[in-house]
């Protein structure tokens, strides 16, 4: 008899024949929209490997020689922009993109959990102004920062950028937001009678709880600063960034063209952050669901 039950209450799981094709059908169509993701960079790496020649006789051809392409990597690392090389411009897009995602993780932290956690007079206006920095366009502030770091004397210096970074509003803000409002209060009432301090609970009880925000955050943060091509190109003039450099190295090919060169170039500065994916695809895709990161 329990065997008999088994087979019966398999049969109603099972799915309904419409179902199982509608599941084949969206399969098929997030497997097709997977590889028009892919294809572009797996694309760019066979033509890595060609000449330039090959590469304007045909850009769907098979490589000749494999060979061609470790000239195509030494001629793009001897790639020069401002007198930085691709190195110099990796570090520095490097240093300023961990440094701006701390600091901008840090003020977001502490303005969150502040207005989440505290009463007092503005906290409801500062909520709105967190909000309001989200419904201003970039664009419509962007003289009145030209003009601040004008002002500082922080042109051509990483600071200005690095302050850029770290602002503490925005979508960041509205997320660690609502992951400290979920978090109760009695863990921090027990952390004071054992005798904890502010900045205790907040880095040893609170910090910790919205860890599993602040991961993906980060990453979107790192990503997001790596590939910055317009703040570091209105205010580091003499010392660009790896974005900076390969749109440089584009506006130098209108005169000598090397497009293997570029796409060696590029594949370069896409391996960190397919790296930085790979490595922690599991808390990102473990924190992220319908309505956003969850707290």
């Amino acid at each position: 008899m329990e065997i008999k039950r088994g087979r019966r209450n398999a049969k109603a799981v099972a799915d309904p024949t419409g179902v199982k094709v509608a599941k084949g059908i969206m399969f098929v169509v997030f497997l097709l929209y997977a590889a028009s993701l892919i294809f572009p960079f797996v694309w760019m790496a066979i033509n890595t490997f060609k000449t330039n020649s090959e590469f304007f006789e045909s850009v769907w051809a098979w490589p000749k020689d494999i060979q061609n392409g470790w000239k195509n990597i030494k001629t793009a690392f001897s790639v020069r922009i401002m007198g930085s090389n691709v190195w110099e411009m990796t570090l520095r897009s490097l240093l300023l993109s961990v440094l701006g995602t701390v600091l901008s993780l840090a003020s977001a932290s502490c303005v969150s959990y502040v207005v989440a956690k505290f009463r007092f007079f503005g906290r409801n206006a500062l909520y709105i102004l967190a909000v309001m920095v989200m419904v201003v366009p970039t664009i419509g502030t962007t003289s009145a920062t030209y003009k601040l770091i004008g002002d500082l004397g922080l042109f051509d210096n990483p600071l200005a950028i690095v302050l850029l970074y770290s602002g503490g509003f925005g979508f960041q803000f509205l997320l660690l937001y609502g992951a400290f409002r979920s978090i109760s209060w009695s863990y921090a009432e027990a952390a004071y009678i054992d005798g904890a301090s502010e900045l205790r609970v907040f880095l040893q009880v609170m910090i910790p709880m919205v860890l599993p925000s602040l991961i993906p955050l980060a990453i979107l943060n790192f990503i997001g600063f790596w590939n910055d091509y317009y703040t570091p190109f209105l205010y580091l003039k003499t010392q660009p960034t790896l974005a900076v450099g390969l749109q440089s190295f584009v506006n130098q090919m209108e005169y000598d063209a090397n497009w293997p060169a570029l796409f060696a170039l590029m594949l370069f500065s896409m391996a960190p952050i397919i790296l930085l994916f790979v490595a922690f695809q599991k808390q990102i895709m473990s924190n992220v669901t319908t309505g956003g990161l969850k707290g």
